[in-house]
């Protein structure tokens, strides 16, 4: 599987989704944080670098309030790693109902389809 992010090294031009590019202290300047020492950039991974902008430590941090678990990891890549796939299983988990949920939704329309008429009950 390819990554979605990598951090980014601070030296290399930027491209965005629209094709502008940015030296290094074009984008810093764009995006300040950028440029303090011991603040790790995330950026996309690939050629694109710049359709994606954040700070690893943010990243972790709400990964984390949400039950991501960082236990294991060694380096920063790990910690890219576990971020990717907790997104992947936020993603797949929001994507498909729960069988209770899908039960509860059958259970709401029976009783709804009950109900009378608006015009019936008059």
């Amino acid at each position: 599987m390819a990554s979605r992010y990598e951090i980014w090294n601070k030296e290399d031009p930027i491209i965005t989704p629209i094709g502008e590019v940015f030296s290094a202290s074009q984008w810093i300047a764009r995006y300040p944080a950028a440029g303090i020492a011991g603040v790790k950039v995330v950026c996309a991974a690939g050629e694109v670098k710049g359709s994606y902008f954040g700070l690893l430590s943010l990243m972790r941090q709400s990964c984390q309030e949400q039950g991501a678990d960082f236990t294991e990891c060694q380096d920063d890549e790990d910690v890219l790693d576990v971020i990717e796939a907790w997104e992947d299983t936020l993603r797949e988990s929001a994507g498909s109902p729960t069988p209770e949920e899908r039960i509860a939704a059958a259970l709401e329309y029976q009783v709804l389809s009950a109900l009378p008429d608006e015009e019936e009950a008059e």
